[in-house]
């Protein structure tokens, strides 16, 4: 059987443009931990438990990157994702991992890479902001309220809930359509090859306010004249 530098070799490797890397270093088997939390994307048949992970740091046109070079049956090959913005695709270490205060606490690989994670948190605390002010609908409202301001990234799509959270996070709306409620996420992270640890990444929102209790107070109060009998029910709990 070849051996584990002869395999890596033989592989091809991309950079984020596309263009094959300048060199690569074989930094060892990816940790059991780093896998589970990639098994929240990868199937079974993607990465079997038999399966060997190399993490292979590269050199690419806009810098160090680390690869993922999955050994099975002495066959290898890179291991990649797609960022469900730019549509690329990429190895898993170049995707945010990301968690939730409520549920099971777990760290859970997202959609989404830092880049465009940067540029999509401008603009969504106003999304957020117009849904609580204009609903589509009372029982939206009653939900959203109840989980309350929302001040960190969210988006189903680039940060799903498990399959059994989901229905905490959906309500019908009077024409019997699904409406997805925001979950806030409580933690980014991003792997660093260089560090070869991950780096923490703030969740904020562009946008956010600096005092978070005077906001809420301020935006209950414009929402007690739009809703006031559900303000008036949901705050005397």
């Amino acid at each position: 059987m070849a051996s584990t530098d002869t395999l890596v070799k033989s592989v091809d490797l991309l950079d984020e443009d596309e263009q094959p890397v300048s060199s690569r270093e074989i930094i060892g088997e990816v940790s059991a931990e780093r896998r589970e939390v990639w098994s929240s994307r990868i199937g079974e048949e993607d990465l079997k438990p038999a399966d060997s992970l190399l993490a292979v740091r590269c050199s690419g046109g806009r810098g160090l990157l680390e690869h993922a070079v999955r050994v099975r049956g002495g066959v290898a090959s890179p291991l990649m994702l797609e960022c469900k913005v730019s549509y690329e695709e990429m190895p898993p270490s170049s995707l945010v991992e990301y968690k939730f205060s409520d549920g099971d606490g777990r760290w859970r690989l997202s959609m989404v890479c830092l880049e465009y994670l940067l540029a999509f948190r401008a603009g969504k605390f106003k999304d957020w902001e117009k849904r609580m002010l204009q609903p589509t609908c009372k029982a939206e409202f009653r939900r959203m309220f109840s989980i309350g301001p929302v001040y960190t990234v969210y988006d189903h799509h680039m940060f799903p809930s498990p399959e059994e959270e989901k229905g905490r996070f959906e309500v019908t709306d009077d024409n019997g359509k699904k409406v997805i409620l925001p979950r806030p996420v409580s933690a980014l992270r991003v792997w660093s090859t260089e560090k070869q640890a991950f780096v923490d990444v703030d969740p904020t929102l562009d946008g956010a306010p600096q005092d978070r209790e005077s906001y809420w107070e301020d935006l209950i109060a414009r929402l007690k004249e739009s809703f006031p009998e559900e303000v008036e029910e949901l705050t005397s709990k």
